[in-house]
């Protein structure tokens, strides 16, 4: 398009559009003369204002600013028509009702062709809803700098030069440290971790994980020497934070770790009573064994078993764990029996550890070995009182076995005292009538009567020496001990005609290897005397059971009748009348098993079927 000439007339422009551009213009627009005397506001700025265009001309436009804004806007007003800047200030518009809205004023000169201010045109923006979300947002930035300032996690970060710059209220009271003293000091973390070999330990580690890591637990320092335990966690790698090269939490987990520390110290000391308590229940407790296992449970039951040895002192025996050293460093408690002092358990460490409530041991400890102590004086007491009922049984026992058996003498030596005394009698009316043969008759047979007793006599004592004789302390092979008593009687097998089997894989036992030897000859020699008809068979073996392993003698002989099972190892108590013998060796040979702990008993079907006579023995050795 050409310019128009100089002869040519300029076209005339329809300015109503733009007036009612301004009009409906969003925005509020006013125009003012040099001065600042309002000519002009459109709709917007009317609304906003809460004015009329009269109200607004001249210098009313002025009563629709905040009174609190009013002296500040007027300044910043002359101040830029002075330097001939724009105008730019925020503030607040009131409107009669009182309304007030946030705006943005801006404005411009207009300058004549000489420059001089003609006046202004500027408008007003409405900022209300800006300004209530900024508002917000410092509110919220607010609640979050208080959470995180205060919330019960410690809250820390670090600037890219590695210094400290972020360390909340709950770091100040876990540990004591100041945020005023750790923020910006290159020192922080040699406050929290003075020892260097762990802090180096530490930045190793974490130069492994980097910035992604949950409950990783460390130990710090507090202000007041005591460690602290907290369990860090670090997500910066994926939530970086602007500023913070690396930020995170931590937790203080000191309480959690102590009381995790104290249940386990709890849980071994509960363990601890709890295997001496199946100890002391064991079935024909032995004392001694007893001991040297309750000892050797001590150790583990306290806080440094690795370092603590124990004993048990009673009567005039010691009992001690491996490497027992006895130190300064002990707790020691006594054990009571009936009334008296009857030992001491002794705890010792072999290397000194911080004191506690009594040395360096704590007071459960303390409370935990006088319970002990308690328990094993129980225990002694116990088995001391078993032992006494046992002994009151064997009393009572031997009282019984002690009348039965002056009855049996009084009847088995009242018959040969009674034939003694009618052979004398007849003796003397026959030397009274010179009749010498008769009177060597009678002579002859008070002499065999008088044997008969002596014999009887000799096999009562030899019963009664039993329990005093037998120390049932060695080990015997029976394996060896049969073979020896077989070889031993051989000749009497074989003039009896007698086959003998004997297992194989007989055990060691621990007993006395005379009175052993007593009870296989004389099962064998009450075989060999009631052995059946040919062919004739003796079989010795064993079999084990459940809980014992059980010796036999077995024959193919007249066998016994069921009634008489307890009779026949009575004292002079036979099987058969006709067969020679004193019925002493059944009842010797269950003294014997019997003072050896173990029990003996017959198996016959009856008379005609053969017998096995079982017994076994208190101690068998696999």
């Amino acid at each position: 398009m050409s310019r128009p000439t100089s002869d040519e007339k300029a076209p005339t422009i329809d300015l109503s559009w733009y007036l009612d551009l301004t009009e409906n213009a969003p925005v509020g627009i006013f125009f003012t003369d040099a001065e600042g005397n309002c000519l002009h506001v459109n709709g917007a700025w009317r609304e906003i204002a809460g004015m009329s265009l009269e109200q607004a001309k001249g210098r009313g436009w002025t009563g629709a600013i905040h009174p609190e804004d009013l002296e500040r806007v007027t300044r910043l007003w002359y101040e830029s028509a002075k330097s001939n800047q724009p105008f730019y200030a925020e503030y607040r518009f009131c409107t009669p009702e009182g309304k007030n809205t946030w705006v943005v004023g801006r404005a411009n000169a207009k300058l004549a062709e000489n420059g001089s201010v003609q006046g202004y045109i500027g408008t007003i923006t409405d900022i209300e809803r800006i300004k209530q979300s900024a508002a917000e947002l410092e509110k919220s930035k607010a609640r979050v700098q208080t959470i995180l300032a205060h919330m019960p996690v410690i809250l820390f970060a670090f600037d890219y030069q590695g210094i400290l710059c972020a360390w909340n209220h709950e770091a100040e009271r876990v540990t004591g440290h100041l945020a005023s003293d750790m923020i910006g000091n290159p020192e922080a973390m040699r406050r929290l971790c003075p020892d260097s070999d762990y802090r180096r330990k530490m930045y190793e580690a974490y130069q492994k994980r980097g910035d992604d890591y949950r409950n990783w637990e460390w130990q710090m320092v507090a202000r007041d020497g005591t460690i602290k335990t907290i369990a860090f966690s670090n997500i910066a790698k994926y939530y970086p934070i602007e500023g913070w090269a690396n930020w995170g939490i931590g937790v203080d987990m000191t309480s959690c770790r102590r009381i995790e520390i104290e249940l386990r110290e709890r849980v071994k000391e509960l363990s601890c009573l709890y295997k001496l308590s199946m100890l002391s229940n064991q079935p024909n407790l032995d004392l001694e064994d007893f001991f040297q296992q309750a000892v050797e449970l001590l150790p583990e039951s306290l806080q440094y078993p690795d370092i603590t040895s124990a004993r048990i002192i009673y009567e005039d025996r010691i009992f001690k764990t491996e490497a027992f050293a006895a130190t300064p460093w002990m707790l020691s408690s006594n054990i009571h029996v009936r009334g008296r002092k009857a030992g001491l358990i002794e705890i010792y460490y072999r290397e000194e550890r911080p004191q506690k409530a009594e040395g360096p041991f704590l007071i459960e400890e303390r409370l935990l070995l006088d319970e002990i102590a308690l328990q094993v004086s129980r225990t002694i007491g116990q088995v001391i009182a078993r032992e006494d009922l046992d002994l009151l049984d064997e009393i009572s026992a031997k009282a019984d076995q002690l009348e039965n058996f002056s009855h049996t003498i009084s009847h088995d030596l009242r018959t040969p005292l009674t034939a003694i005394g009618g052979f004398a009698e007849f003796l003397g009316r026959q030397l009274a009538q010179g009749k010498l043969d008769q009177a060597q008759l009678c002579t002859n047979q008070i002499v065999a009567n008088i044997r008969r007793m002596e014999r009887r006599l000799d096999e009562i004592l030899k019963l009664a020496r039993i329990g005093r004789l037998i120390e049932p302390s060695e080990e015997v092979d029976l394996q060896f001990l049969i073979e020896e008593t077989l070889g031993l009687m051989a000749r009497r097998l074989e003039d009896a005609h007698i086959k003998v089997k004997v297992d194989k894989g007989f055990p060691k036992v621990v007993g006395d290897s005379v009175r052993l030897h007593e009870v296989i000859e004389n099962l064998l020699d009450n075989a060999i005397r009631y052995i059946g008809e040919e062919p004739n068979l003796i079989d010795i073996g064993l079999r084990r059971q459940e809980t014992e392993t059980v010796f036999y003698v077995k024959d193919n002989g007249i066998g016994v009748d069921p009634q008489h099972f307890d009779s026949i190892f009575e004292l002079f108590k036979r099987q058969a009348k006709t067969v020679a013998g004193e019925g002493v060796g059944l009842a010797i040979t269950k003294s014997i098993v019997e003072a050896h702990g173990g029990r003996i008993w017959v198996e016959s079907a009856g008379e005609g079927t053969g017998s096995c006579f079982c017994f076994t023995l208190g101690k068998v050795l696999d």
